[in-house]
This record gives structure tokens, C-alpha cells and sequence, in this order.
């Protein structure tokens, strides 16, 4: 019983750790400016198809899967940084200003900041799972936002848990925290995408 907990945990682990470093392989082969966004979307596939059979996540997948989302991962990747840019210097500008009509737009940015970066997880996710239009993803991924108000606490607790393991550990930033952000979003909502999945199997039908 303590030996397969024991081997799962090494699993999970060994997969989380190969998963990150072939992000960090693939951003950089790609001149981190043009290789952070298929990066996500390559890790993203892996995760899905292959969940934790480490043994599937070669780099050979990993490079055809790198190619293939070259041009969507960019668009995803650089529309993402734009809005969180714009969202985060309106936010700066705020917090300068006093008044309660500020502090309510504080919180309103806050939440459009947290929205974001849910929504943002879960499309690309959703483009690493399914071959769809963008705006169909990203219709799913609001959606899917808005599905259940105590999965969104967990989500977003769990962002934070794993942004202060990181801050205390940064050894974490090589060796785990990208795919584990995309992996616990996946966790927390799991039954919503089994529901996709079911719902999609049907309409094949």
C-alpha cells in the first residue's frame, strides 16, 4: 500500500518535472519571445492525451506538437499578455488614487485580474485538448468560469499556494510551477470537462 502510494507520487512527480523542462527546451528553441505561448499549448496536449504516462512525453511529440500550435500559441500567448498588461497598469494607477469610488475600482480590477488569469488557464487547456475555433474556446472557457463558484475559490487558492511555495522554493520556476498551475486547474475541474467530453462524444454521434 506505502510502495504504490510511494511510485504514484514518483510518477506524478517525474511527470511534472519532464513537463517543465521540456517548456523551458521548447520557449527557448523558440527565442523565448515567440516560444512561450506554443510552449504552454505543447505541454497543455501532452497532459491531456497523455496525462501521467510520462514515457509518451518525448521530445519528438513534443516538437510536433511545438510546430503545430506555433501561430495559435503566439496569438493566445500575446493577446493574454496585452489584456493582463492593460488590467495590471490600470490596477497600478488605482491603488495611486484615493476615494471609495477607487477603492471599488480596485476590487473590480482585482477581479477582472482573477478572472483572467482562470479564463486564460482554461482556454489554453481547452486548446490543447480540442481542435476548435478560438472563439468557441474561449466561449467554453468563460464558461466554464462561471460554471461553479466554489471551484473558482479552489482554483485561484491553489494559485496562490503554488506562487508562495514558489517564492519560497524558486528552484520550482525550472522544475514545476508552469505545468502545475495548468494541471491543478484541470484537477479542479474535472467533472466539467468529463461533462464537455460526454457532451461532445454525443453530438459525434
Amino acid at each position: 500500500m506505502i510502495s504504490t502510494g510511494l511510485q504514484k507520487a514518483f510518477i506524478r512527480s517525474y511527470t511534472i518535472i519532464k513537463l517543465s523542462l521540456l517548456f523551458w527546451l521548447f520557449s527557448f528553441a523558440g527565442g523565448g519571445l515567440f516560444g512561450i505561448g506554443p510552449a504552454l499549448l505543447m505541454i497543455s496536449d501532452l497532459y491531456h492525451h497523455n496525462g501521467w504516462r510520462y514515457q509518451l512525453d518525448t521530445v519528438k511529440a513534443a516538437t510536433n506538437l511545438f510546430k503545430r500550435y506555433f501561430k495559435a500559441g503566439n496569438v493566445y500567448f500575446y493577446s493574454g499578455a496585452v489584456l493582463l498588461g492593460l488590467l495590471l497598469m490600470n490596477l497600478w494607477l488605482a491603488v495611486q488614487l484615493r476615494g471609495i469610488g477607487f477603492l471599488i475600482l480596485d476590487f473590480v480590477l482585482i477581479f477582472a485580474i482573477l478572472l483572467f488569469s482562470c479564463v486564460f488557464n482554461n482556454l489554453i487547456i481547452l486548446a490543447g485538448a480540442y481542435q476548435a475555433k478560438p472563439r468557441d474556446l474561449l466561449k467554453l472557457a468563460v464558461m466554464q468560469f462561471f460554471s461553479n463558484f466554489f471551484n473558482v475559490l479552489k482554483t485561484i487558492g491553489g494559485y496562490g499556494i503554488i506562487v508562495v511555495v514558489t517564492y519560497k522554493f524558486p528552484g520550482l520556476i525550472l522544475f514545476g510551477t508552469v505545468p502545475l498551475v495548468l494541471i491543478w486547474t484541470t484537477f479542479i475541474s474535472r467533472q466539467w470537462y468529463q461533462q464537455l467530453q460526454t457532451q461532445l462524444a454525443l453530438g459525434n454521434r
